[in-house]
């Protein structure tokens, strides 16, 4: 049985390309990126999506279907065409084969919710064909016929500028990506709650009330599975022996228990 592995934005894969977007749209997008398959790859490749806060549309650049299975139920669903992807709340493994070309967007957390109008519970979880929430089939043309990466992000942005232009999601938003940014620093004391209740001004059931309105999930939550995604990171590159107090951890035994919490894996199997 391949076991799969999660890869960061930082690390240079021979098939994958990204890119961050314009500043106009840093509100809305966190990046672009594309998984391009060769036809000729003699073996698939074996990703995981850890738990997460990520909306995602796929937009399919050729017809060859991929498979995700969920690691905690052991569902397998084929997945083909342009989707809508909502966050994930188990492991998932991804297996794109030979000849699989997909162009992704990230969105912000909790953004296709509120541009779609989809409550969280919907987003979830979600694997829905693309066609029900944008004009698809002159995007999909548009995007397999431009020769580039670079090409394929600037007609999305033109089409993202269009669909976005006037959208000011509310001050809930606001305040839950503002929280969201703080989780993700690296200094311990950064990651006590009160303390960034008091730095946004809001109290912490104001705060709990916010992210269940735009996210689904308790502040306690989404810090948990951004820290551990942090981590993660920290493990892969400096093994046990990083100090993980600096990101929030009482120690590596933290780390590793949140790691069987979240994924029923310990952290080298991920």
């Amino acid at each position: 049985m391949n076991k799969g592995r999660v890869i960061y934005e930082d690390e240079a894969e021979p098939h994958f390309r990204l890119a961050y977007p314009h500043p106009g749209l840093t509100a809305f997008v966190e990046y672009y990126f594309e998984v391009n398959q060769p036809a000729t790859l003699a073996n698939p490749l074996y990703l995981n999506a850890l738990p997460n806060l990520s909306n995602l549309l796929c937009v399919s650049l050729r017809p060859q279907s991929w498979l995700s299975i969920n690691q905690k139920s052991g569902a397998l669903s084929t997945v083909k065409g342009s989707r809508f992807l909502g966050n994930l709340t188990d492991l998932h493994l991804s297996i794109y084969p030979a000849s699989v070309h997909e162009f992704y967007v990230k969105f912000k957390p909790g953004l296709l919710g509120k541009l779609f109008r989809i409550n969280p519970a919907e987003v979830e979880n979600a694997n829905a064909d693309l066609v029900n929430f944008i004009p698809l089939p002159e995007l999909e043309e548009h995007l397999q016929t431009a020769p580039s990466f670079r090409q394929r992000v600037s007609l999305m942005e033109q089409m993202l500028m269009n669909r976005l232009y006037g959208f000011i999601p509310d001050y809930r938003f606001a305040i839950v990506q503002t929280a969201l940014n703080r989780f993700g620093q690296t200094t311990g004391d950064n990651y006590h709650l009160n303390q960034i209740c008091r730095e946004l001004g809001v109290s912490y059931p104001s705060l709990h009330r916010y992210f269940t309105e735009v996210l689904g999930y308790s502040p306690k939550y989404c810090q948990k599975l951004l820290r551990f995604k942090k981590g993660l990171h920290l493990y892969k590159r400096h093994g046990s022996g990083y100090s993980f107090e600096e990101i929030g951890y009482t120690d590596f035994s933290h780390f590793v228990k949140d790691s069987r919490q979240l994924t029923q894996r310990s952290p080298s199997d991920l």
